[in-house]
């Protein structure tokens, strides 16, 4: 599995990062989650660190723009070229941004620099390993005092009920069945209810955990809460098709979490990666 080429079949200079992606497509989920970003920039002023933000994966920009807008001095991560490319396009011309080819998910890229917020939108679930890379992201790149902000992630299966569960399929099936490639998307669906995955094929690869099981909120609490002073979960109802998010919304369904670990204490153990984002 060459995880880069993966990533950049799938993001390719062609690619819509909004279609799809619920935190991006809706404004009911995509204000919020801004003004959630932008309230932790401005805490981290108020404790004195400088507005320097670590963007994992930024894709297009969707979370850049707000905070480069805030006056936050953006450092993003991206693993697919042509992203990169669209990135430096759009904002290259800031002072206040440098983008970061990152082809394998080491993070080598950023040496020792150190950051007052870093940010995952909707990252974790692309990684296999992804209590280590978050471990190893903080301890490595996060300035003492700091702050960790994880969002739009899939809550972990085994925590969420089976309405819910099923209403979730129902939702993204809707949705799915509106953007064409039908025996490509029959074939996928046949592999994942088998337990069936295919190494070279972006479907089974990209969006890594949620075609398996989630990501395991109560597993991240546990490895980083004690590192913050203070640290939380939310979790939300998202999904692609509008008028579902607007249901599920309204009878306050729970599938997705952000992660919020804010007064970094330093200290936290690196351990080795196995690998980097998938």
């Amino acid at each position: 599995m060459n995880v880069q080429d993966l990533q950049e079949r799938t993001f390719d200079a062609t690619y819509d990062y909004r279609a799809g992606s619920p935190h991006l497509a809706h404004r009911q989920l995509y204000d919020p989650l801004v003004a959630h970003v932008l309230s932790r920039l401005r805490d981290v002023g108020d404790r004195g660190l400088s507005p320097t933000v670590l963007e994992i994966g930024a894709g297009h920009g969707g979370y850049t723009e707000p905070v480069l807008a805030a006056g936050g001095r953006v450092t993003a991560t991206e693993m697919s070229r042509p992203s990169l490319a669209r990135l430096e396009d759009r904002y290259g011309s800031n002072q206040n941004f440098r983008g970061r080819f990152d082809p394998d998910g080491s993070l080598e890229v950023l040496g020792e620099e150190r950051f007052s917020l870093v940010l995952c939108a909707s990252v974790l679930h692309h990684i296999p390993d992804y209590v280590s890379f978050v471990r190893r992201l903080v301890a490595d790149h996060l300035a003492v005092g700091g702050t960790f902000l994880s969002l739009q992630d899939p809550l972990w299966y085994a925590t969420v009920s089976s309405a819910t569960r099923l209403f979730d399929r129902f939702a993204y099936l809707s949705w799915r069945t509106t953007r064409g490639h039908y025996r490509k998307g029959a074939r996928t669906l046949a592999r994942r209810l088998r337990g069936v995955y295919d190494e070279d094929d972006p479907a089974d690869m990209v969006e890594y955990h949620v075609v398996r099981n989630g990501v395991d909120q109560e597993a991240l609490a546990a490895v980083l809460g004690e590192a913050f002073e203070h640290y939380g979960l939310e979790t939300y109802w998202s999904t692609p098709a509008g008028i579902w998010q607007r249901v599920g919304h309204r009878v306050g369904l729970r599938n997705t979490f952000l992660f919020l670990g804010e007064g970094y204490l330093g200290g936290l153990d690196r351990p080795r990666l196995s690998g980097g984002p998938g």
